[in-house]
């Protein structure tokens, strides 16, 4: 197979390079350097290797930890390509072809089968017709990656405050190693690849441009990963399009749809479906930009039919170049309006994706009335945020507040999110739901989220109210130099809670059902061209009230052991339920060995525990050795 493989890329050497992209067809993210096209040539060629050392030392582990203290391996087990080689080709009739072939050998030692060389993402082909009347393309094959509208099809995207320590595999390699923290400093992004902020359709594409009376428009037909059927053999259609106008440079309407349906049942024609029907206004005068989307759909399935539901995201932002940036958004998402790809977290009908085994939990969990931070709406829920940047000198802040409460009373239940450890807690089990020693973990893509259970509730098993959340972000930024080397230093607070009443601030004392806290610290520093250094410090706390899970400890423990110490009786409580602590200390290096080649070492210390839940006690290190080359 080996020698097979090593003649097929010998034959293709003579070619260039080739990236698979979204139905925009703009040249897409790619981690790799592009190589020049000789115009002659009709199949070009790029890819990468991609090699991850894991260790992972555990000193305490939760008792249904399958047992395992100490694991070594390769690849941290996510399906990351250790080689990609992307093809493209071009046929004489303006038909375009292309695959990315893979090899995700884990090093794992023999086996009674060598490791094959599979397609990562399909075999794509697409054309372009060029008319009077505008220009058509047409794709099909492949996985390709689609955006539409926040409200119909869109990848989770936030305002990008995070912590930058652990690299994703697709983020692309910097000219100097520094670069990933000068471009997060500048201008708070970082590329997380094609797939951030898309969701992957297989089917018919088609787009069309340059149209008469300035309209253009693009859609799809065909399978998303979302709405899947419970049963692998079942059918499950989503079809989508968009129709958008611009009368001028500075306004564009937009018209966009979508329908989805999955069938439930083997033996009958049952069906959970739904469809949407979205509105989007986007203006922009002089240094002021508003945008709008209204939308109307509906969800049914065999054993309910919720009728007919309204949304609405409306932002208002102002010129990044103006002196004091501010984003102001206003959203109400009703409980009817259900929908697993677009830019929202579905907590209504928990049952509109399955958990099927090795899928259902890869790609959106249903949530049970999550804390979540700001720029992440949520259905059955309205509420409005604002958000600020300001620079002083080196020092560049931003932050935003939050309130937000339900539209109708819902599970007696709520989620939070790990901001600290939550990568590292979710490589333990991957995609599992309901893990750990008391079955509130739930793993997703490199996180985590936890569920909460709530004893106020009605005969229906229902919250006996309605719930009101508030959040608060700060982030600061500081650049300068010292010995004549730049660092960086990234500060992100983050404070949330959610109560029974209407606050302004969150709130942290007994009246909170759940109230959390993190602060994560990022240090970098520019030791030489080649040579970063790195270090992080995250701690979180979570504490619940009288009305949430109470812990299997005989004695209740201080909220606060400083203060306790100190004996300020009035900054801290006593409390029989959540009372979590969570740590985390890492450095590594960043080293550049070649002009396409970089390796990155992340090392890690963690803690995860509580003192009222007797096994939720957690601790390790973990260390991580990347080689990425791309060519």
């Amino acid at each position: 197979m080996i020698r097979r493989l090593l003649l097929f890329i010998t034959f293709l050497w003579t070619s260039s390079s080739y990236s698979q992209d979204t139905i925009t067809y703009k040249n897409s993210f790619s981690s790799n350097i592009l190589s020049t096209k000789n115009p002659s040539t009709s199949i070009s060629f790029s890819g990468f290797y991609r090699f991850l050392g894991y260790v992972r030392n555990q000193q305490e582990t939760f008792p249904n930890n399958s047992g395992k203290t100490l694991v070594i391996s390769s690849g941290d087990t996510y399906r990351e390509p250790m080689f990609l080689l992307k093809l493209n080709g071009k046929t004489r009739d303006n038909i375009t072809f292309g695959a990315d072939l893979m090899i995700n050998s884990l090093y794992k030692g023999p086996s009674s089968a060598p490791q094959p060389l599979t397609l990562d993402l399909g075999l794509n082909m697409s054309t372009s017709i060029t008319t009077k009347h505008g220009i058509f393309k047409f794709k099909s094959g492949g996985v390709s990656w689609y955006r539409q509208s926040r409200l119909t099809v869109w990848g989770n995207r936030s305002l990008n405050r995070m912590s930058i320590f652990e690299r994703r595999p697709q983020t692309p390699l910097n000219k100097i190693p520094i670069d990933r923290y000068l471009n997060y400093y500048n201008s708070g992004l970082i590329d997380e690849g094609i797939r951030y902020g898309s969701r992957a359709f297989q089917g018919i594409f088609l787009q069309g441009s340059k149209l008469p009376f300035n309209f253009s428009l693009k859609g799809v037909v065909g399978k998303s990963n979302f709405n899947r059927s419970l049963l692998e053999t079942s059918d499950n259609f989503t079809g989508c399009f968009q129709l958008k106008n611009t009368p001028s440079i500075s306004s564009k309407i937009t018209y966009n749809y979508l329908s989805s349906w999955a069938n439930i049942d083997s033996l009958s024609d049952d069906k959970r479906n739904y469809f949407i029907h979205t509105l989007e206004f986007d203006k922009k005068w002089d240094k002021i930009q508003v945008q709008m989307e209204l939308g109307l759909g509906k969800y049914q399935d065999p054993t309910r039919n919720m009728g007919y539901g309204e949304a609405i995201l409306l932002n208002i932002k102002t010129e990044k170049s103006a002196k004091f940036p501010i984003n102001a958004q206003l959203y109400r998402i009703s409980p009817q309006f259900v929908n697993v790809t677009g830019n929202f977290l579905n907590t209504s009908v928990l049952e509109v994706f399955p958990n099927v085994e090795g899928i259902g939990t890869t790609v959106r969990t249903p949530y049970q009335s999550p804390m979540v931070g700001l720029g992440f709406p949520v259905n059955n829920r309205q509420g409005v945020s604002i958000n600020a940047d300001i620079t002083l000198g080196k020092l560049k802040l931003n932050g935003g507040i939050g309130v937000f409460t339900e539209i109708d009373t819902s599970y007696a239940a709520l989620s939070y999110i790990h901001n600290v450890n939550g990568q590292t807690l979710s490589r333990i089990y991957l995609f599992a739901q309901n893990w750990g020693p008391y079955n509130a973990l739930n793993s997703t893509y490199r996180g985590i989220f936890e569920n909460v259970n709530i004893s106020d509730t009605t005969a229906a098993g229902l919250a006996n109210f309605k719930k009101f959340f508030n959040t608060i972000e700060f982030q600061a930024k500081y650049n300068n130099k010292i010995f004549g080397k730049n660092y960086y230093i990234f500060s992100l607070t983050r404070l949330n809670s959610c109560q029974k009443n209407l606050n302004v601030l969150p709130q942290v004392g007994e009246q909170a059902l759940i109230s959390q806290f993190s602060e994560e610290i990022d240090l970098s520093f520019d030791m030489s061209k080649n040579t970063t250094l790195v270090f992080s410090y995250g701690i979180e706390k979570i504490l619940g009230n009288a009305s949430t899970d109470i812990g299997d400890s005989q004695e209740a423990t201080s909220t606060n052991t400083f203060f306790e110490k100190l004996g300020l009786d009035n900054l801290f409580r006593y409390t029989n339920a959540r009372n979590q602590k969570n740590r985390f200390f890492g450095f590594g290096i960043d080293y550049q060995i070649g002009q396409n080649a970089m390796i990155f070492l992340r090392h890690n210390r963690y803690r995860y525990f509580d003192p009222n839940f007797i096994e939720n006690h957690l601790k390790g290190w973990e260390t991580m050795l990347e080689l990425k080359i791309n060519f």
